[in-house]
């Protein structure tokens, strides 16, 4: 059984396509204090952690941060209606695990039980981008080093 909790204020969709799945348990949460939802989150314990960023009073990127720190088994998965970037995957600490575009909310389910067992669900450009900075990154150590 994967335990997922969704975190937003527009996640209606997502929250039935996983509830229609017989191995899969979900909670809701909507907006509250920052503080709040992470405890609500925490008390949850879920496998897998969905976040819309379209909510007003949360970053998703750092609420994946805040609840890795907390509960680092917990995987997350962000629903964005912007490109996912190297700079968002770098403030969630490298812990968000999945970013589903918002035209693409239909593969959620696939999404989370990818999430789920381990793999990422990022978008291809994303993955490029974050090997060319690991790879700058080697370069500048090198120089450094030599």
């Amino acid at each position: 059984m994967i335990n997922v909790c969704l975190v937003g204020s527009d996640i209606k969709k997502e929250l039935a396509l996983l509830q229609s799945q017989h191995n899969i348990t979900t909670n809701a949460l909507y907006e509250t204090s920052f503080e709040a939802l992470l405890d609500a989150i925490e008390k949850l314990s879920p496998d897998v952690l969905v976040i819309s960023d379209q909510t007003n009073q949360l970053s998703a990127d750092e609420l994946c941060f805040y609840v890795s720190l907390r509960l680092s088994k917990t995987k997350t998965i962000i629903i964005t209606d912007k490109p996912a970037t190297y700079e968002q995957l770098k403030l969630s600490g490298f812990t968000c695990r999945g970013f589903v575009a918002f035209e693409q909310r239909h593969a959620i389910v696939r999404a989370v039980r990818v999430v789920h067992d381990g793999e990422a669900w990022i978008p291809r450009k994303l993955v490029t981008d974050v090997l060319d900075k690991l790879a700058k990154e080697e370069k500048r150590h090198n120089r450094i080093n030599n």
